[in-house]
């Protein structure tokens, strides 16, 4: 083999572990009651941003992408973002849906 295709194995190695790194660091943050800590306002507001950045970024490839199947595939993100994160935040993961339940008074703005 190469020295540059081992170059490139150990590069994308690495990345995976920063990658689980920084996803174990938003699970804790979220999940601060199963590590002994309190749910506060920070874990909704962590898993919010995390929740809105995977459906931005599902509908931004799809639509780069021009992909025919875009509506199964945001779909699929946003059922599991909801199910990951919907226990921490209420899993709005769209400004006009909070807005939406701010003002038929289902939720308060301390919620």
């Amino acid at each position: 083999l190469s020295s540059g295709f081992s170059l490139l194995a150990l590069t994308y190695v690495g990345f995976e572990f920063v990658g689980a790194a920084l996803a174990t660091l938003v699970f804790m943050a979220v999940r601060r009651d199963d590590f002994g800590g309190q749910v506060g306002v920070s874990s909704a507001l962590i898993s919010e941003a995390t929740g809105t950045f995977i459906l931005v970024l599902t509908v931004g490839l799809n639509v780069l992408g021009d992909s025919a199947a875009g509506a199964f595939s945001i779909g699929a993100s946003l059922l599991c973002m909801v199910y990951a994160l919907g226990s921490a935040s209420g899993a709005h993961f769209n400004p006009a849906v909070s807005t939406a339940v701010l003002l038929s008074g289902r939720i308060s703005t301390f919620d």
